[in-house]
């Protein structure tokens, strides 16, 4: 029966944790999750724990991320009990993670709870955290410390990154369960006071410094994703995006969503030239996402593209610049399709619009626009901050993620992606603009802060003054590489011990036999 229970806890006090992130934002709820996790693992083999872990983190994804299915329903032609068994395979591969780092905990920290809680937890789950934002492209989406950023936790975001946050997260929840499981409240509080005054202490900390405003204008233009590549609604879409940027021309910076131009980008050439010259005479700068095609070699390549238009940029003390940018991290079956050969005849799925998308470079050089150096992230690319560590430089003012959200619809999957926009304006102290199709539009200044936001669904222009920031934070400088290190150095440490612990208890029996 105990068993039957656990079972069953295990998934429901996973989807716990969803409350933690936006829109709910109740981050105490990711505490009471993990915290059962911890319960349910105890005491168990770790062929057990490993099953009561997948268990935990099928419950964690399929709350987390369900709204997957939103596009495959309303974009992949496939019914919904279909939809349904894909969203499920999705969140059964990504709770393999959880499983791993339940394998290796219980494998590995029997004989010790001080090294079980307080090093092997955290190493672990940050190792098998890593890895799913990196095997097969990578999946780093629901990051514990995402659900952290109204905390005084947050301010280890500039040091550690979202990891560090992670970690605390693994730390304060492993502190609090030892102290239930043994009886023994001093080490435990000793930690979480540790964690806790390290980051009130942090906090109001400035790596980076302020320069003069810019006013910034974000065009959302709410196009029905239906209706976007539709050719009878081309030139209403462009007339519209041109008519709202041209009643903001006083701006510094204009911003267009992801592919705000429903055409590839050499169909609108002329239509380009003319924005341009219209933004050069405004003395203003245009940025838009658009859809570039080339032909290399009799090979047709497309790059999902932002690109700049207008003022030209001043190249005194700066670094080189670019006049665009091209996504590097694509979104598996969105964007490209793994196995393309095989999956592409199987269900109309594979062949969403704009599935067939070539990879920018790693390392690709800032935009330039009003005199300021623009990092680039492309929708999905804003969860990867390692990519960011690579391309935000000490002359970097901003950081743009351009986006379609459109295909998720009214479910929280735009309200998590919103958030972790807002995670890099604090692992970076830069601001991070974004631009939505239909939303949600929203500029966050250097500390994190919402400078404003348009709603979903809405046309509108975001009209907003923010400082763009230079300098280095520790994380920018190093990423995540330092902690991951840390790691697994401990994670080599805690296999060091079982193995010793093993080989003297082995001894200590053969000396009891004899």
């Amino acid at each position: 029966m105990k068993s039957l229970i656990q079972k069953i806890g295990a998934p429901l006090t996973g989807a716990l944790s969803v409350f933690a992130f936006s829109p709910f934002d109740y981050s105490i709820s990711l505490y009471v999750s993990l915290f059962f996790l911890l319960f349910i693992l105890d005491n168990k083999s770790a062929k057990q724990a490993a099953g009561y872990g997948f268990l935990w983190g099928l419950g964690f994804f399929i709350a987390g991320i369900h709204w997957v299915a939103v596009s495959i329903l309303d974009f992949g032609g496939l019914p919904i009990p279909v939809a349904v068994l894909l969203v499920v395979l999705l969140c059964a591969y990504l709770a393999i993670y959880p499983a791993l780092c339940a394998y290796l905990l219980n494998r590995f920290t029997a004989h010790s709870a001080l090294l079980r809680y307080f090093v092997a937890f955290p190493a672990i789950w940050l190792i098998t955290d890593w890895l799913r934002g990196w095997v097969m492209t990578g999946f780093p989406w629901l990051q514990f410390g995402y659900s952290q950023m109204d905390t005084p936790l947050v301010s280890f975001a500039p040091i550690l990154g979202v990891e560090g946050i992670t970690v605390a997260v693994c730390l304060i929840t492993a502190s609090l369960y030892y102290a239930y499981r043994e009886r023994k409240a001093v080490i435990p509080a000793i930690m979480i006071s540790v964690i806790v005054f390290s980051a009130i202490s942090l906090k109001g900390l400035e790596w980076t410094t302020p320069e003069a405003s810019k006013s910034i204008a974000l065009v959302q233009g709410n196009t029905n994703q239906d209706e976007k590549w539709l050719p009878e609604k081309r030139t209403y879409i462009l007339n519209e995006y041109l008519k709202l940027s041209l009643d903001n021309t006083d701006a510094d910076i204009i911003i267009w969503p992801e592919s705000a131009i429903p055409a590839l980008e050499f169909q609108v050439k002329n239509y380009l030239d003319y924005v341009g010259e219209l933004m050069r005479q405004s003395d203003t700068t245009l940025i838009t996402g658009i859809i570039n095609y080339q032909r290399v070699d009799d090979i047709d390549e497309y790059y999902n593209a932002v690109i700049v238009l207008g003022q030209p940029e001043q190249q005194i003390n700066h670094s080189p610049v670019n006049d665009r940018y091209y996504k590097n991290k694509l979104l598996p079956i969105g964007e490209f399709v793994p196995f393309e050969d095989l999956l592409r005849p199987i269900a109309p799925l594979f062949n969403l619009p704009m599935s067939s998308f070539q990879r920018g470079g790693e390392e690709q050089l800032n935009l330039a626009a009003s005199n300021t150096h623009i990092a680039t992230a492309i929708c999905y690319e804003i969860a990867f901050n390692q990519t960011l560590v690579n391309t935000v430089k000490p002359d970097t003012g901003f950081i743009l993620t351009v986006s379609n959200d459109a295909w998720f619809g009214t479910s929280i999957g735009p309200n998590q992606h919103l958030e972790i926009a807002r995670m890099r304006a604090f692992e970076f102290q830069r601001p991070v603009l974004r631009s939505t199709n239909t939303g949600i539009t929203a500029v966050f200044d250097a500390q994190g802060k919402e400078v404003g936001r348009i709603p979903q669904f809405e046309k509108a222009v975001l009209r907003v003054d923010v400082k763009p920031h230079q300098g280095t934070t520790p994380f920018n400088r190093y990423g995540n590489t330092p902690l991951l290190i840390l790691a697994f150095l401990l994670f080599t440490f805690v296999l060091g011990h079982a193995f010793f612990n093993k080989q003297r208890t082995a001894k200590n029996e053969l000396k009891n036999a004899v």
